[in-house]
């Protein structure tokens, strides 16, 4: 079986987010080239701007002949600094060279006096950037119009040098910022991670058996929900703990009674020498047996219906009418030994989500209650009912009944109202029926039964959807 590694929150966030710092930062690192490559065309394309025009205000025209004198203030606008080579031309109308380079050649769809236009091109194999204007020389012996073209260029190595200056400039702060932001990522994440580290160290510290709460003081709301569920998971496992403590407190304080009883009637037939009076102790000890594993089983059953802690297991649709019918089935030999009317009441399709053992469970508790405190020749009556919300099975016998200042006693565990002793039983059955009640969400009530005579238990459920 593969065992799965343990992920580390620290390294889990370092993971996700230094990475996408490191993505943002290149992007960002491209925008910034070309935000500087852009501010440093828009101060350089001044100097290309002013070279031109000083160009173009020595562009003359004098009956069809066009002068051009070229100042050198045109070059001067260029540091001397720079290693830049300069390219220019002068065009006539009909696009014959008047000075320059002939191979310059302008862009198409220039206006007459019109705007400026600036772009990068290619020239002689090096990328350069060209300003070219149209300027009218008012000469209407010029033949094919009366505009020149002034085209001027410059190579670009300085502009991209100054570009990458800038750009290497800003990358070393940006990335200085990511080291910083790191650097404070992980104090950060340190101080965040100290409350969990510091509860964890408590929670190290205690005691095997200490089940408080944990307190949440100091940790962070994220992680409160997660405590919340451990507090609520403590609190179910503390009940449980206490159950099986009470459980077995209880079960060797009234175990101890039946195995002294069983070593006195051991003792008594090893004594005994006459056949008969032997067969008489071996059945006085059978009848104790019985009666301590029918307590045996109680005490398990009433374990099992307290470990569940009011929340149901193995949940599934359980018609109680079907359910009594059955157990009342089973129970009619034991009615008839004691010649008691045992009847069924049916109230129609009575269904709740539930545990159907424990269900049977405390039906057969009820009936068994009944038949054993019922003299003989009475009756006991078991009656299903269905309200729009709720089941409801009542079980009433025509016995002695519980006095209403016991009825709130009698759901304890191992409980006899007094001068019933001489029934058999162990005091369990109401334990067990009360704790399977709640594990459902129902409640138990206890009345006299018809004519104020006997005993009436009546456990109602929340009614469940139709079983399928």
């Amino acid at each position: 079986m593969a065992v799965k590694r343990s992920v580390s929150l620290r390294r889990r966030v370092a993971v996700w987010l230094l990475p996408s710092l490191l993505v943002l930062l290149l992007i960002n690192a491209v925008l910034s080239y070309l935000g500087a490559l852009a501010a440093v065309n828009r101060a350089y394309d001044r100097s290309l701007t002013a070279s031109i025009q000083s160009i173009a205000e020595q562009v003359h025209s004098l009956e069809g002949t066009i002068s051009v004198n070229v100042p050198y203030s045109a070059f001067e606008v260029f540091d001397e600094g720079m290693q830049e080579r300069i390219f220019y031309a002068v065009l006539g109308p009909n696009g014959s060279l008047v000075t320059g380079y002939d191979d310059l050649v302008p862009p198409d769809g220039l206006v007459d006096d019109g705007p400026l236009r600036i772009f990068d091109s290619q020239y002689r194999g090096e990328g350069v950037r060209v300003g070219a204007i149209k300027k009218r020389l008012y000469d209407p012996a010029l033949e094919g119009g009366d505009a020149a073209t002034i085209v001027f260029a410059e190579t670009t190595e300085s502009r991209v040098t100054l570009a990458r200056e800038l750009f290497f400039d800003s990358l070393r702060r940006q990335l200085l910022l990511v080291v910083l932001g790191a650097v404070v990522l992980v104090f950060v994440m340190t101080s965040a991670f100290r409350p969990l580290l510091e509860l964890r160290e408590a929670i190290r510290r205690r005691d095997e058996e200490d089940l408080t709460p944990i307190v949440a003081d100091g940790a962070p709301s994220e992680v409160r929900p997660l405590i919340d569920a451990i507090n609520h998971h403590t609190e179910r496992l503390s009940g449980m703990l206490a159950a099986r403590r009470r459980f077995l407190a209880d079960a060797a304080h009234q175990i101890r009674t039946p195995l002294a009883v069983l070593s006195t009637q051991a003792e008594y037939g090893l004594r005994l020498d006459d056949l008969t009076e032997i067969r008489h102790a071996f059945k006085s000890q059978l009848g104790t047996i019985r009666s301590t594993r029918r307590m045996a089983d109680q005490m398990l059953a009433l374990s099992h219906a307290e470990s569940v802690d009011r929340s149901v297991e193995g949940l599934q649709a359980v018609d109680v009418s079907r359910l009594a019918r059955e157990v009342a089935g089973e129970l009619v030999p034991v009615a008839l030994r004691k010649r008691i009317d045992l009847a069924f009441e049916d109230g129609g399709e009575a269904v709740v989500a539930g545990n159907l053992q424990m269900l049977r469970e405390l039906t057969a508790n009820l009936l068994d209650n009944a038949i054993r405190y019922s003299p003989p020749d009475t009756q006991v009556v078991i009656a299903t009912g269905v309200t729009p919300d709720r089941v409801a099975l009542c079980v009433s016998d025509q016995g002695p009944g519980i006095p209403p200042a016991e009825r709130g006693k009698v759901f304890q565990r191992f409980y006899r109202i007094l001068g019933q002793d001489k029934a058999p039983g162990s005091g369990l059955g109401l334990a067990i029926v009360r704790e399977i009640v709640l594990a459902h969400g129902g409640s138990i009530t206890l009345d006299a039964g018809a004519d104020g005579r006997g005993l009436m238990v009546l456990a109602e459920f929340p009614r469940a959807q139709s079983a399928a």
